[in-house]
């Protein structure tokens, strides 16, 4: 798997507002929610036809690997709309990490975006948290779905990056992917379209090499014709 490739998983994190503390004046800006479930198998996603499901294991994501990370919260998957963070285990947003998975609290920042922020959590229109992460060592089970069709479940066994937590509106830990997945190069499919595209690469860096010779093989005709008719006008006497 190639670290380098962004993924997001979204799902029903259970977003709530804190109870205001007694004697505190005004009701409580935190919004709590749960990030990551742990040993949870996602519902069936498609990539490039193939059927598969996740499951973050609890050693992908620890209180040590958080603590070097720079997380930010956003809203609806824009880095405009940052309204919490945490850089290296400080900041506006709070993570913990329990059996069930990741937790996290924050204050709305008292802005508009705040305050978006905290009646759409609290009209329950925002009842979904994604995970923003940078894949680094996975196992690959392949199996039989429910209905009789292959599947492969992919364990995730750490993370290179966890680089934003976003609230939104889809629950339900379904993928919402911001580019072509290579997850699966031991699948069938990723085998095949790796294959394919290596072809791909291999017939158009042969048809440069032979569209080079054919350039050079006309020069070269050129510069004999030409020396040609230069010895020719040189023993031509007028």
């Amino acid at each position: 798997m190639d670290a380098k490739k962004r993924e997001i998983r979204t799902i029903d994190c259970q977003l709530a507002i804190r109870e205001a503390a007694e004697g505190q004046e005004g009701e409580s800006r935190t919004i709590t929610g749960r990030a990551i479930v742990f040993n949870a198998e996602s519902e069936v996603l498609d990539d490039w036809g193939e059927r598969f499901r996740e499951v973050i294991l609890p050693e992908a994501v620890t209180m040590e690997f958080l603590n070097t990370q720079d997380v930010k919260m956003n809203m609806l998957h824009e880095r405009e709309l940052t309204i919490a963070r945490c850089n290296k285990g400080t900041g506006s947003l709070r993570m913990a990490v329990d059996e069930q998975g990741v937790t996290f609290e924050f204050e709305a920042p008292k802005c508009d975006i705040g305050d978006r922020c905290l009646e759409m959590v609290r009209r329950g229109d925002y009842s979904g948290c994604s995970f923003e992460f940078y894949p680094k060592d996975y196992e690959v089970e392949r199996t039989k779905g429910a209905d009789g069709k292959d599947e492969v479940i992919i364990r995730h066994k750490s993370f290179e990056f966890l680089s934003a937590l976003t609230i939104g509106m889809d629950p339900a830990y379904k993928q919402t992917s911001v580019n072509a997945r290579e997850l699966y190069d031991e699948t069938p499919a990723g085998k095949k379209a790796k294959a394919d595209a290596e072809a791909q690469r291999q017939r158009e860096e042969q048809e440069k090499e032979e569209a080079l010779k054919r350039e050079m093989q006309r020069r070269l005709a050129h510069m004999q014709r030409m020396s040609d008719f230069d010895e020719r006008l040189e023993s031509t006497t007028f």
